[in-house]
């Protein structure tokens, strides 16, 4: 089976340079030059991950990524920035990008990371996808992507749900940052900030007050644990 990428960038020969390297992978691509061109393949053909530049002209990544998540195409989408800043990745995380690479980048590892993120995706769902866990006042239910605390219903994200269930499954344990972020995004090129921006997502959904919480709880120098009595 080969998995169909959407590669979208305003430079021919950054499009030219992922294209090649995702065939050496048995991976094909179709490519845009624009936001307008991505969204038009986007509504004639279906997709498996989206590669997204932000930085470009007319429609920006931004508004395309925005326009991908309010059509309920839920794909995984990678963002391309050359930008370093904090702020950026908050703002791409916020509206449901699932990983951000940094230009210049290496072939390699964004192939490594696509491949992860199909892994994730396509495989079929696991035992403990299916199962509900509960702990507390609180019921997750993986498949759906959704989190029931004292029985009113809360929608998460993808990411959300995995970072959730992963301190689910170890009630009362430190889970440390490099292994939840493993466990999560699904490959080693560790970035703390990804793991920041989306603990403080999780908080403000779950959390009666995200500035002090009760629920999740930062083990300073480690990790976090989910705290409570379990059902």
């Amino acid at each position: 089976m080969f998995h169909h990428i959407l590669v979208v960038d305003n430079e021919p020969e950054l499009l030219e340079l992922v294209d090649y390297n995702l065939a050496q992978a048995d991976l094909r691509a179709t490519c845009a030059i624009s936001g307008l061109e991505a969204l038009k393949h986007l509504n004639e053909q279906t997709f498996d991950l989206v590669i997204l530049d932000i930085m470009m002209d007319g429609m920006d990544g931004f508004s395309v990524l925005e326009r991908i998540r309010n059509g309920a195409m839920e794909m995984p989408v990678i963002l391309l920035s050359a930008k370093h800043e904090v702020d950026s990745k908050i703002r791409g995380f916020g509206l449901g990008a699932d990983d951000y690479v940094t230009k210049p980048f290496s072939p390699s590892e964004l192939v490594a990371r696509v491949q992860a993120h199909l892994r994730r995706t396509h495989k079929t769902a696991s035992i403990e996808q299916m199962i509900s866990y509960s702990y507390g006042n609180m019921r997750l239910n993986p498949a759906a992507q959704m989190l029931y605390k004292n029985n009113q219903a809360i929608p998460l994200s993808a990411t959300e749900t995995k970072m959730l269930l992963a301190l689910m499954k170890r009630p009362n344990q430190t889970v440390p940052k490099i292994q939840l972020f493993e466990e999560v995004w699904g490959h080693s090129n560790y970035d703390e900030n990804s793991i920041n921006v989306y603990m403080n997502f999780l908080r403000k959904k779950i959390e009666d007050d995200p500035r002090q919480p009760r629920y999740i709880q930062t083990v300073w120098g480690l990790g976090y644990l989910l705290t409570g009595e379990a059902e």
